[in-house]
């Protein structure tokens, strides 16, 4: 673990759970005087970042849902004929 020498981005960056580029960004805030300004936009970058892999998971998820409502259809379509075709073939005997 890195030691810190009193900034936020140094203790950020230390626990190695932030981004880099979040760690920058509150770094050159807190050398410009703008942290407020750079942690807004960190936050903004981060709602962003989740945001895209939100629509990611979410255009992965939606055809394997479609995928698994047909399985669960064709089980129950072969549950409800199986029987009826088994029925004709004793009557065909």
């Amino acid at each position: 673990m890195r030691t810190t020498n009193g900034s936020a981005a140094n203790a950020l960056g230390a626990t190695a759970a932030f981004p880099p580029v979040m760690v920058h960004l509150i770094a050159s805030g807190e050398a410009s005087g703008r942290l407020d300004e750079a942690l807004e936009r960190a936050a903004r970058t981060q709602q962003n970042d989740i945001a895209t892999r939100l629509q990611a998971f979410a255009a992965l998820f939606e055809p394997a849902m479609i995928l698994a409502m047909g399985g669960v259809v064709l089980v129950i379509v072969l549950a409800i004929l199986l029987p009826i075709f088994q029925l004709n073939s004793l009557i065909g005997k």
